[in-house]
């Protein structure tokens, strides 16, 4: 739900509540039945009524909201998202470890263990073409041997996972070149790894803009 349906909601039940208040306050004090708990109970529910009003209002119209914190623009020590035009790959990069740890303890086991072939994992749409990203750029970034090793002992299902999520930013090309040199036998680890590595600066380039594009789907 976003801040203003929510602000929204908060005003309705402001003034319900202060209606309310009015109303059995008044009722509370014109009430002339035999039954004294019963006006008394009418001033107490009208009093925290009004109580909750209150509260509501300062919620919506005098508290400090502020914006809701950003996955890669809050900062932590300042309580507040930074500008967009400070964020920097480090930060991203760094982000992007820490989101990948709440599925696998080494970006070596989302490739080989499978966490990315199960259709309904719980993971938010905006973010799996930066997982693709990330991965393929870390590979070859760090242009390891064990790294090249790992695309190779990973599923097919996890190679379509990764090249359907570039594809979801337009990358139809690109994924469907490591799709073919998945797929080439017997494996071939310097086929992906020269159209990678020579791919490193594009593949980061790509990642920024992601975000850059859609930064306000990480709120």
């Amino acid at each position: 739900m976003d801040r203003k349906k929510f602000d929204l909601i908060l005003k309705i039940a402001c003034v319900c509540f202060a209606v309310i208040a009015v109303v059995l306050f008044v009722f509370g004090i014109v009430y002339d039945g035999d039954h004294l708990l019963t006006k008394i109970l009418m001033i107490v529910v009208a009093l925290l009524s009004l109580a909750l009003a209150g509260e509501l209002a300062y919620l919506v119209w005098f508290s400090d909201k502020g914006d809701a914190p950003n996955y890669f623009l809050y900062d932590s020590n300042t309580k507040k998202n930074v500008s967009v035009d400070k964020l920097t790959f480090g930060i991203v990069s760094k982000r992007m470890d820490r989101y990948f740890a709440n599925y696998a303890p080494s970006e070596g086991k989302l490739w080989t263990d499978g966490v990315l072939d199960t259709p309904d994992i719980n993971m938010e749409e905006a973010f799996k073409p930066l997982i693709a990203y990330k991965l393929l750029f870390d590979l070859a970034d760090r242009d390891m041997e064990k790294g090249w090793k790992c695309f190779e002992m990973a599923s097919y299902q996890t190679v379509d996972f990764i090249c359907s999520a570039i594809e979801m930013n337009g990358e139809a090309e690109v994924a469907g070149n490591i799709r073919k040199m998945k797929q080439v036998q017997p494996f071939q680890i310097r086929y992906i790894r020269d159209y990678l590595v020579s791919n490193k600066d594009y593949l980061q380039t790509k990642m920024m803009m992601y975000v850059r594009d859609n930064i306000e789907k990480f709120q």
